[in-house]
């Protein structure tokens, strides 16, 4: 394929993501068009990298991508939540193939710095051989843990992480800037958002913007237990903060079983994997999703998870029931039936409508947190 063609090919993408409204035109838009993603994709057709797709490039040993070139709506949503400036001085944690880090470089120009951190030394060395390809020249690639960020080049004006975190890095907060930005892929119980972070006073970091994201979880020392518990068939995935839940044989003879109660319910697909999703994590920490790779690997299915069954928010066709499996599987169908309806008289929040603060762990704060050993968070909607 010569350079015309792969260049109406990257064009084609942005206007697809524009006229989708997950781009506006501006910085990001004029970056996504300029850097060429299939340098960052070796061995990948170029059509196939200019589709608005992630594409995984690293598995781990029970068939799960642990790296990839994430879903370009999703690069392009967290660039502009991130706004870097051209001088900018940019951390980005999670190298994954480099291409984040190339937009950023486009970004901050030639009078910034952009340093990308990863915990694993052959994904590090195949970004940097990435970037070199594309002459990239602002970016550091270093190989580190992330929630040590890079005490040698701060402050930084923006911090980016390209993982799911579940707890905020001392470190993020040492290493920002005053006015600067922390934007990240945010898991409160499974829930994940992208959460742009700026500062509200000292010791507390408040939400600007928040969209919806699905990301990898960051390895190393912030992992904490996996959440991803494997139930003994390929492909088929728990994913549960509480691995003390999880009976896998009870689990997956439950689901083998069928349902022993469905009942339809008014909410979308997406309502159940965004607004609601976000919901129950706030309320239940039995909160889950059930992962089906073979079949839809960024689709996951909301569940709640008891001693003997679980209960799922499942598509039924074009509709979403709520369906019970296993000795307590009529239980927890009540009970999720009770958040649904509670969230439906509560107008159907959504992220738009969604507020985070972050304070370090043992401040004292009025309202109810979700508590992490570095982090206590206060969620609402307004």
């Amino acid at each position: 394929m010569d350079v015309v063609d792969e260049r109406r090919l990257r064009d084609r993408m942005v206007d697809r993501l524009l006229s989708a409204g997950a781009l506006h035109r501006g910085p990001v838009a004029d970056a996504l068009r300029a850097v060429p993603r299939h340098l960052f994709l070796p061995g990948v057709e170029p059509a196939a990298a200019y589709e608005d797709e992630a594409i995984p490039t690293r598995w781990s040993t029970d068939g799960r991508p642990t790296s990839s070139s994430s879903q370009p709506a999703i690069v392009a949503a967290m660039l502009e939540q991130l706004g870097a400036r051209p001088g900018d001085r940019v951390l980005e944690i999670g190298s994954g193939t480099g291409w984040n880090a190339a937009l950023l470089a486009r970004l901050v120009g030639p009078d910034g710095a952009v340093t990308t951190l990863d915990i694993d030394a052959e994904v590090a060395e195949q970004a940097s051989r990435n970037l070199a390809a594309a002459g990239a020249g602002v970016v550091r690639v270093v190989r580190a843990d992330g929630a040590e960020g890079c005490p040698a080049r701060a402050p930084y004006d923006r911090i980016i992480l390209t993982a799911a975190a579940r707890d905020l890095a001392p470190a993020w907060w040492a290493q920002l800037a005053p006015g600067g930005r922390l934007v990240l892929p945010l898991a409160l119980r499974g829930s994940q958002r992208s959460v742009a972070f700026e500062r509200a006073g000292e010791g507390v970091l408040a939400s600007v913007s928040i969209v919806d994201c699905g990301f990898m979880p960051l390895q190393g020392e912030l992992a904490g237990a996996d959440p991803i518990h494997p139930l003994g068939r390929p492909g088929l995935f728990l994913l549960l903060d509480d691995p003390a839940m999880v009976d896998t044989a009870a689990l997956l003879a439950a689901l083998d079983a069928g349902p022993v109660v469905a009942t339809p319910v008014d909410v979308s697909r997406r309502e159940a994997l965004t607004g609601l999703r976000t919901w129950l994590a706030l309320h239940e920490p039995a909160a889950g999703d059930l992962l089906a790779q073979r079949e839809d690997a960024h689709r996951p299915m909301p569940v709640l998870v008891g001693s003997g069954g679980l209960a799922a928010l499942a598509p039924a066709g074009p509709a979403t029931e709520v369906q019970g499996y296993g000795a307590d599987g009529d239980a927890l169908a009540g009970r999720l039936l009770d958040h649904v309806l509670d969230w439906a008289g509560a107008g159907r929040p959504d992220s738009t409508r969604l507020r985070i603060r972050a304070y370090p762990a043992g401040t004292d704060v009025p309202t109810p947190t979700i508590d992490l050993p570095h982090t206590r968070f206060t969620v609402d909607w307004f």
